[in-house]
Protein backbone atom coordinates (compact mmCIF):
# COMPACT_ATOMS: atom_id res chain seq x y z
CA UNK A 1 0.00 0.00 0.00
CA UNK A 2 1.46 3.76 -0.89
CA UNK A 3 1.90 5.71 2.02
CA UNK A 4 -0.86 7.87 0.87
CA UNK A 5 -3.38 5.16 0.80
CA UNK A 6 -2.17 4.60 4.42
CA UNK A 7 -2.71 8.53 5.01
CA UNK A 8 -5.93 8.64 3.47
CA UNK A 9 -7.12 5.41 4.97
CA UNK A 10 -6.33 7.08 8.75
CA UNK A 11 -8.01 10.30 7.54
CA UNK A 12 -10.81 8.46 6.82
CA UNK A 13 -10.66 6.87 10.52
CA UNK A 14 -10.63 9.96 11.66
CA UNK A 15 -13.48 11.47 10.00
CA UNK A 16 -15.36 8.39 11.36
CA UNK A 17 -14.46 8.51 15.02
CA UNK A 18 -14.93 12.64 14.70
CA UNK A 19 -19.11 11.89 13.61
CA UNK A 20 -19.07 9.35 16.01
CA UNK A 21 -18.02 11.43 18.90
CA UNK A 22 -20.43 14.78 17.82
CA UNK A 23 -23.61 12.27 17.58
CA UNK A 24 -22.29 11.24 21.39
CA UNK A 25 -22.02 14.80 22.35
CA UNK A 26 -25.61 15.23 21.13
CA UNK A 27 -27.23 12.33 22.77
CA UNK A 28 -25.75 12.95 25.71
CA UNK A 29 -25.88 16.82 25.74
CA UNK A 30 -29.93 15.95 24.77
CA UNK A 31 -29.91 13.94 28.47
CA UNK A 32 -28.22 17.03 30.21
CA UNK A 33 -30.74 19.54 29.17
CA UNK A 34 -33.53 16.83 29.88
CA UNK A 35 -32.11 16.46 33.38
CA UNK A 36 -31.26 20.18 33.70
CA UNK A 37 -35.24 21.37 33.11
CA UNK A 38 -36.25 18.94 35.76
CA UNK A 39 -33.76 20.12 38.43
CA UNK A 40 -32.04 16.36 38.57
CA UNK A 41 -28.07 16.74 39.57
CA UNK A 42 -28.01 13.06 40.40
CA UNK A 43 -24.46 11.55 40.07
CA UNK A 44 -26.20 10.30 36.35
CA UNK A 45 -26.03 14.10 35.63
CA UNK A 46 -22.60 14.46 36.49
CA UNK A 47 -21.31 11.81 34.85
CA UNK A 48 -22.59 13.48 32.04
CA UNK A 49 -20.93 16.51 32.44
CA UNK A 50 -17.74 14.99 32.97
CA UNK A 51 -18.17 12.86 29.41
CA UNK A 52 -19.41 16.09 27.54
CA UNK A 53 -15.63 17.90 28.78
CA UNK A 54 -13.71 14.61 28.11
CA UNK A 55 -15.13 14.23 24.58
CA UNK A 56 -14.89 18.40 23.64
CA UNK A 57 -10.88 17.71 24.13
CA UNK A 58 -10.99 14.45 22.37
CA UNK A 59 -12.79 16.78 19.59
CA UNK A 60 -10.03 18.93 19.46
CA UNK A 61 -7.30 16.54 19.55
CA UNK A 62 -9.31 15.33 16.50
CA UNK A 63 -9.42 17.75 14.61
CA UNK A 64 -5.54 18.62 15.22
CA UNK A 65 -4.58 15.32 14.06
CA UNK A 66 -6.78 15.91 10.86
CA UNK A 67 -5.53 18.80 9.81
CA UNK A 68 -2.01 17.22 10.04
CA UNK A 69 -2.51 14.50 8.30
CA UNK A 70 -4.13 16.92 5.58
CA UNK A 71 -1.15 18.65 5.87
CA UNK A 72 1.11 15.75 5.08
CA UNK A 73 -0.96 14.85 2.38
CA UNK A 74 -0.23 17.82 0.56
CA UNK A 75 3.49 17.57 1.40
CA UNK A 76 3.36 14.25 -0.71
Amino acid sequence: MAKIDEIKEYLTTLRVFFTVTIAIMVAIGGGLINSYRKEIYDIIFWIGVVSEFILMVSILFTIKKIKYKIKEIRDI
